[in-house]
């Protein structure tokens, strides 16, 4: 399957804001009709029943699993940090940002013999029991919230967990591991009901009966997980698979999405293909010879209207019907950029039903299956970037959207969104990772604000201390030394400046340096008690935390730009690639 291409962001929400435009038509608004058709056959909002009793009180145990041969024993709840109140936003102003004074959520996990901070990351998310919780799964386990406040209530899987799915009636979930396991667990009792192991599944659905869970992999298998008796069947499609469906007329059916430019069916209990959309797209394309067909994403199926979606790589949203019969395509709907995801779908009757696609630009829309635009979550870049986004429907109407990381709650009526401030991604480029600690910095506007997590006994859920804020134009890197000591490199007025955060201690005041931060430049460790810069004049300089500072060691001679600088041992000198020039040493 295609990488996804993450960026890094230097804070993450503080409020989303999303349109809404009733009775428009065109690309941008609500066409006439499919709001007030779609809308008023979902329950309103706010109709969400308090949380049912249950697994929201941590039982004392830790909710540990094996990655292989775990036990089929309940899961043990651990309890969260208290409530916190989401962020609401509205349709005017889009945005991705988070609040750098609002410190950070994770957990404290053992890893390789050591502890260490992993922010919560939400991947996805699936409503259980009657739509009043729903679960999200990410890089520190999977958590139960509630759907009205957005709560975070307990933890019920301590792992990483990479995808979750639950059956309509929510008396289940299912979620996939890194390592393969997936594993069946009933709600609310927690108790195990069924487990396998897949070679590299990236999406896992649960049937509509909740009988059968339905796996996708990049090692080209589909897999069937019969949930009573726990066997699995396999089907080979000759290509990365990004996504699957479960047939509802046909158990042992499965759609699916995958690289090889098509959505297509396989009867996995039969071994065979039994239908593909290749044929059916060239068709269409026969007088276009524009369009060339790209991998496939994301794959749907509505019982309703009997539509077969299928979308991905080719910006198109595509629609099969009389699958059964004579299947036959309709002209695709263009949704400017890669779909990614299609949650079907919403609404009571033939003309009511929508689905919910996802486009990589971070939208979300509302499409009937008849091809009107409905509701739209988003935009929030300005340009495709192959983002992973995940939606689920809500017994209210409501849709839970997972993206970059964070999590909101979308109610189409209304427009209005929630963003869970529970999840974030920190910033890659402003963390440093020590064996005592992790330290954050969030830059924007000329401020950077800087948090740090202790490493201690494992702990489902702990916030980072905010040390205070430094006054620099972003971060360009976090030196670490051998000591402990880490020197925080930001730039003012041009120049480097550097602030520095003993171990355990505060952050001290500024130093100022003449070297040059003017088209940034690269940094190179020494050993543990030396870093080396140089700049876009070619000028290197040492900097040290004892003593504080950076002082120039010499200048890379020649014009070309600097491509690199490292420490080349033999020679015991800085060695710098000058374009055009091939290396330099300094001094």
């Amino acid at each position: 399957m295609r990488p996804q291409a993450f960026t890094f962001l230097a804070r993450v929400t503080a409020g989303v804001l999303f349109p809404l435009v009733l009775g428009a038509s065109g690309c941008c608004g609500c066409p006439v009709g499919l709001c007030t058709s779609l809308m008023k056959s979902l329950p309103g909002p706010g109709s969400s029943p308090p949380p049912p009793p249950g697994p929201l009180v941590g039982a004392g145990g830790g909710a540990g699993e094996a990655e292989e041969g775990a036990s089929a024993a309940p899961l043990a709840p651990e309890t969260g940090q208290a409530e916190r109140a989401p962020i609401s936003g509205d349709a005017k102003r889009p945005s991705l940002l988070l609040d750098p004074r609002v410190p950070i959520r994770g957990a404290i996990q053992a890893q390789a013999g050591k502890t260490v901070f992993v922010p919560h990351t939400a991947e996805v998310a699936a409503p259980v029991g009657d739509g009043s919780s729903f679960v999200v799964a990410g890089a520190t386990g999977i958590w139960l919230h509630d759907t009205k406040t957005l709560a975070k209530r307990s933890r019920l899987v301590s792992t990483r967990a990479i995808d979750v799915t639950a059956p309509p009636d929510g008396t289940r979930f299912a979620y996939a591991s890194p390592g393969g396991a997936v594993r069946v667990i009933e709600y609310p009792s927690l108790k195990q009901l069924a487990a396998a192991t897949i070679d590299v599944p990236v999406r896992i659905r649960f049937s509509a009966d909740g009988k059968r869970v339905v796996s996708g992999s990049e090692s080209d298998d589909v897999t069937l997980l019969d949930v009573a008796t726990g066997k699995t069947t396999e089907f080979d499609t000759d290509d990365d698979v990004n996504d699957v469906f479960p047939m509802p007329d046909r158990p042992s059916e499965i759609a699916y999405a995958g690289d090889d430019d098509e959505f297509a069916i396989a009867d996995v209990a039969k071994g065979r293909k039994v239908f593909s959309s290749e044929p059916l797209v060239e068709g269409w394309r026969s007088s276009r010879s524009f369009f060339t067909m790209r991998d496939q994403q994301a794959v749907a199926f509505d019982p309703v209207t009997k539509v077969l979606l299928g979308g991905g790589d080719d910006n198109m949203l595509w629609r099969v019907d009389d699958l059964r019969g004579s299947p036959t395509i309709r002209a695709p709907i263009e949704l400017g950029g890669n779909v990614v995801e299609i949650a079907c779908c919403a609404g009571q009757t033939a003309a009511e039903r929508a689905a919910y696609v996802a486009v990589d630009d971070l939208q979300v829309r509302a499409v009937a299956l008849d091809g009107r635009l409905g509701p739209q979550f988003g935009p929030l870049m300005g340009s495709v970037g192959s983002f992973k986004i995940r939606i689920a429907l809500l017994p209210s109407g409501d849709v839970l959207i997972a993206l970059r990381r964070a999590l909101f709650r979308w109610d189409p009526r209304t427009g209005e969104a929630l963003r869970s401030t529970d999840y974030a991604e920190p910033p890659m480029l402003g963390a440093s990772v020590l064996d005592a600690d992790t330290v954050y910095v969030f830059c924007d506007g000329g401020t950077c604000m800087v948090h740090r997590a202790k490493h201690g006994a494992p702990a489902p859920d702990v916030e980072t201390s905010i040390l205070g804020e430094l006054q620099g134009d972003g971060v360009r890197s976090t030196l670490a030394f051998e000591d402990g000591t880490r020197a925080i490199v930001t730039s003012k007025d041009g120049k480097i400046r550097l602030v520095y955060l003993p171990p355990g201690g505060g952050l001290e005041a500024p130093i100022d340096t003449p070297a040059d931060a003017s088209l940034g430049g690269p940094f190179a460790k020494r050993d543990g008690k030396t870093h080396g810069y140089v700049d876009a004049a070619g000028e290197v300089y040492e900097i040290t935390a004892s003593p504080r500072g950076a002082r120039k060691v010499g200048t890379a001679a020649g014009s070309g730009s600097v491509a690199s600088l490292d420490w080349d041992t033999a020679s015991k000198r800085w060695r710098v690639n000058r374009a055009g020039h091939g290396f330099v040493y300094v001094p």
